[in-house]
């Protein structure tokens, strides 16, 4: 990895690169400026030149409004050249023009950024500084002469705040994301990743991994398909706050879900579907290939895996995992795989054994609160009875057949230290030499169901799995989503399952900051506002002078109605002032303290 940077800093500073940089202005690279919105050309609005979006990014510097969002074109082709920079000093964002759902979207193609670098150390990834979001978009780090890159988009600053929304990611030899700065909030919204495959490691080839301690990490209504490594991974040295997997869809992933060796907690799994996944063969024998990625005890990891860490054992605090309205399911044809394993002494060993398991046997043990696990330790561990099932899906294609094999072969190979084999790609529709930088478009594959039982199988009686694939049920879904998160988060806290989700009143429709109560105030007062769609949100007190007194918010918050509590009692009495920052959206409003 250093000799990629070197590489890439190389490059960045070439006296090619210095000269373009200095010969050409922002407005070369813009088509349409719609109020703090930048509309991007495209290759072929270059006269097929690429890294258009990178030179956007680069040369805006005068004069930028703090949420700059840079559009792309629907049916764009955006390659890459150099590493774009997220700049830590504003909120970056890059939209496609058209938002519409990417599993029901038959119409238009998604902006498709990709690379046109011909050698693989040097494909280029974003270098994230400051708070990011992406939506819209078609984002594949490889190039058309068949080379795939390690990862697409990198930390570099820390408490930043990414949002991955409606975006098809396809083909990574590693991750799409990787996170090297401390307490960094990572969303991914309604996105579709699949081809997680091309290198010949049994770990690589998933979304997210992370080499520093993480905040939260919130994968809602994502459907995953054909990954050949661990998908997200939640490495020992590295502590994430709080987990949140809801309304997810996994089919046919070889590695694990979720590289967990057992010591995270604040992990809700809910509403999920996993199919055909963590199908590698386990030996314990065979432990030093994954050291530091392996259970402390040598034992399968599972969908679900706990071990309490130093600190929990310490001060005997509970280990908070919930596990509700989910769904598991491993087809007969994968059944014979250790034995397969066993047979032909892979490795030289014939100890394999299963990992098509929810838990192993001490995760169970602690899940059921047995001896020795019956103490408070363990008290918050809960999970209600897994479904068993495969769905009836509408259209799955080969995916549960031809695609199922080539899972099964690569899962069997993986495990030999001497394999070279790589997952092959599942393509459909575009199958031509540059599928690589040709997505698989319209998306092939049809993942609603008719199960009636599974239609209203999750919290609120919605149907489990991404919710995408129903879209009227989204909608409707999405009512409710503030009150199920804030019944989720109870419900993991007091080590119980949820019970009841009601529908909320319907989402505001423009943003509102309203006049604190009560006002005058002492010394207590209560602010409530109002987000019509998700934003970051800035809400800061200041005196008359302007000085800033407080920070009440500063972070990511889905849309819906809040409320936020602020305590003058170190302040003098006096006039006072709020200010709320959501997006473009900002308003200031006075308020009293009377001592």
């Amino acid at each position: 990895m250093k000799a990629v940077i070197k590489k890439l800093f190389f490059l960045i500073m070439s006296p090619m690169f210095i000269s373009m940089v200095y010969t050409q202005t922002l407005s070369d690279y813009i088509s349409e400026i719609k109020g703090d919105t930048l509309v991007v050309k495209d290759y072929f609005e270059m006269d097929n030149k690429e890294n258009s979006l990178y030179y956007a990014l680069f040369l805006d510097t005068v004069n930028v409004p703090k949420d700059r969002v840079y559009e792309l074109k629907v049916n764009g082709y955006y390659p890459l050249l150099f590493n774009p920079v997220i700049f830590a000093d504003r909120h970056t964002v890059i939209v496609g023009a058209d938002s519409t759902s990417l599993v029901n979207n038959i119409n238009s193609s998604p902006p498709l950024i990709c690379s046109t670098v011909a050698e693989i150390e040097h494909l280029p990834s974003f270098i994230v500084g400051g708070d990011f979001t992406i939506k819209n978009c078609n984002l594949i780090p490889a190039n058309a002469a068949g080379e795939i890159g390690w990862l697409f988009f990198e930390t570099n600053n820390s408490n930043l705040n990414l949002l991955f929304e409606n975006c098809l990611f396809e083909h990574t030899l590693w991750t799409f994301v990787n996170n090297r700065s401390k307490n960094c909030n990572i969303t991914f919204r309604d996105c579709y990743f699949v081809n997680m495959s091309g290198y010949s490691n049994k770990r690589n080839g998933g979304v997210f991994d992370s080499f520093s301690d993480v905040d939260t990490l919130l994968v809602e209504n994502c459907t995953h398909i054909m990954a050949s490594g661990n998908i997200y991974w939640f490495i020992e040295s590295y502590k994430f706050n709080r987990i949140i997997f809801n309304h997810n869809t996994f089919i046919n992933g070889s590695g694990y879900v979720f590289m967990n060796p057992g010591y995270q907690d604040n992990i809700s799994l809910t509403n999920n579907i996993f199919v055909n996944c963590n199908i590698h063969s386990f030996s314990d024998n065979n432990r030093a290939e994954d050291y530091g990625y392996g259970d402390p005890e040598g034992l399968p990891i599972g969908i679900v895996n706990v071990y309490p860490d130093s600190v929990n054992r310490a001060n005997n605090t509970p280990i908070n995992f919930l596990c509700q309205n989910n769904l598991v399911y491993w087809d007969p044809y994968l059944e014979n795989m250790d034995s397969i394993l066993n047979a032909n002494a892979v490795n030289g060993m014939t100890n394999w054994e299963s990992q098509m398991i929810i838990m192993n046997e001490r995760t169970e043990k602690m899940f059921k609160f047995e001896e020795p696990y019956n103490t408070t330790l363990y008290s918050h561990l809960v999970t209600d009875t897994w479904k068993n099932q495969m769905p009836t899906f509408t259209d799955t294609k080969d995916l549960l057949t031809t695609q199922l094999a080539n899972l099964k072969t690569y899962a069997l190979a993986a495990v030999d230290f001497d394999n070279s084999k790589s997952l092959p790609a599942w393509r459909t529709i575009n199958t031509g030499l540059d599928q690589l930088v040709n997505p698989d478009w319209p998306i092939p594959v049809d993942l609603s169901y008719s199960d009636e039982d599974l239609l209203t199988s999750g919290l609120g009686g919605f149907p489990i799995g991404d919710l995408n694939w129903f879209p009227t049920k989204k909608t409707e879904w999405l009512k409710q989503r503030d009150a199920e998160y804030y019944k989720i988060n109870e419900a993991l806290n007091n080590g119980e399952l949820v019970t009841t989700v009601q529908n909320q009143e319907k989402l505001p429709s423009q943003f509102q900051l309203s006049q604190n109560y009560p006002n005058p105030f002492n010394p207590i007062t209560i602010i409530n506002y109002f987000l019509p769609t998700d934003e970051k949100v800035v809400i800061k007190i200041y005196d008359i002078l302007g000085k800033e007194i407080a920070e009440l918010v500063n972070e990511f918050k889905t849309a819906g109605k809040y409320s936020v509590e602020f305590n003058g009692s170190s302040l003098a009495s006096g006039i006072y002032f709020y200010r709320i920052e959501a997006g473009k959206f900002t308003q200031t409003k006075k308020l009293v303290f009377t001592k």
